[in-house]
């Protein structure tokens, strides 16, 4: 391994005791607020994960399935108690939503998941999105579901690309391509993601409507995904890290016109009378919390990716090394890079 470590016991006991807090995935020192290492998921951790999901696990479904803050289950809920086991015996996996990750990822360092754990994650958002369009009035009026299906289309062909550039001759035209074609995607999705969310400021809505925006933005975390993926294997990591900081801010743009109980109360502004409204916010507040708290904890994620690159960078180390110390990876499921 180039600089990466397991995941130290003194790491974990400054977690435990609020010594140190993970920020995405970077550990940082709670006093100075000065960065001393980097999570980073490992090829094992994703086979693992995808063992489980395909030996009978009972994943998470519906709302939470689509999860961003995957990364939050693990930071918040479980860093303080689990992170040793994380790093031992991976116990931990039998009370994670398994479902949320395999559609949304961890969001801890660069992905290394293959194509296969790729397309399901997609694959999972495009069914539980037609699953929400019966539920919202006019949503083929607009072509907004056609269109979003065309976006994922390409969003899938990019992604067998990404999963076989260290193959290809051409890797760096291919990779930079399909950064491109992703970034376009993400874009088309951001619009629509935009458009919907517009909409909503001013008119009584239903979770289905939250949900739209939810598998939106965990689409749109793909495309970032992918595309920081393509430019860590040609060794782009300045132009991965400027990207990184500006998909961040636009993640931030994304949830700024959005507060968890201002969604509450559109979800509740058909009701009959002021019991029925009250009822219908306290149900509609804990979706639009997961919602608005995914779409920060994206933001802190990503942020946490520009960081990382700028280590690289700082110490030399090239993408390509770095992704390959990550995939051949076979007892770790979780690493640390020290900052």
């Amino acid at each position: 391994m180039i600089l990466l470590r397991a995941v130290p016991p003194e790491l974990v006991h400054g977690v435990a005791s609020g010594l140190y807090k993970v920020t995405g995935s970077v550990v940082r020192d709670v006093a100075s607020g000065r960065g001393v290492g980097f999570l980073q998921e490992t090829g094992m951790l994703q086979t693992i994960l995808s063992s489980v999901m395909n030996s009978g696990g009972n994943p998470v479904v519906g709302f939470a399935n689509l999860g961003l803050g995957a990364a939050s289950v693990i930071q918040n809920q479980q860093i303080k108690s689990r992170l040793a086991e994380i790093q031992s015996s991976l116990v931990m996996l039998q009370n994670l939503q398994l479902g949320t990750l395999a559609v949304a990822g961890l969001g801890l360092g660069v992905s290394v998941v293959g194509f296969s754990i790729m397309l399901k994650r997609l694959k999972g958002i495009e069914a539980h999105l037609g699953t929400i369009e019966a539920k919202i009035a006019n949503v083929t009026s607009d072509r907004r579901a056609d269109d979003v299906r065309m976006i994922f289309a390409d969003v899938g062909t990019q992604l067998d690309t990404v999963d076989t550039l260290s193959a290809r001759s051409n890797k760096v035209s291919s990779a930079e391509a399909a950064e491109q074609t992703l970034a376009i995607s993400a874009g088309r999705l951001e619009a629509h993601f935009q458009q919907k969310s517009d909409s909503m400021q001013n008119v009584a809505i239903t979770a289905a409507d939250l949900d739209l925006l939810w598998s939106l933005a965990a689409a749109i975390r793909l495309c970032h995904e992918a595309g920081l993926r393509a430019l860590f294997t040609i060794d782009e990591l300045e132009a991965a890290k400027q990207l990184a900081e500006r998909r961040a801010q636009r993640f931030l743009n994304l949830s700024q016109s959005l507060t968890p109980d201002a969604l509450a109360r559109l979800c509740s502004q058909g009701a009959p009378d002021t019991i029925y409204y009250a009822e219908a916010r306290r149900l509609a507040l804990p979706q639009a919390e997961v919602l608005v708290q995914g779409l920060r904890d994206s933001v802190a994620a990503i942020s946490s990716q520009s960081e990382l690159a700028q280590n690289l960078i700082k110490k030399q180390i090239s993408g390509p090394a770095y992704l390959k110390d990550l995939e051949s990876e076979k007892e770790e499921p979780l690493l640390i890079l020290p900052a």
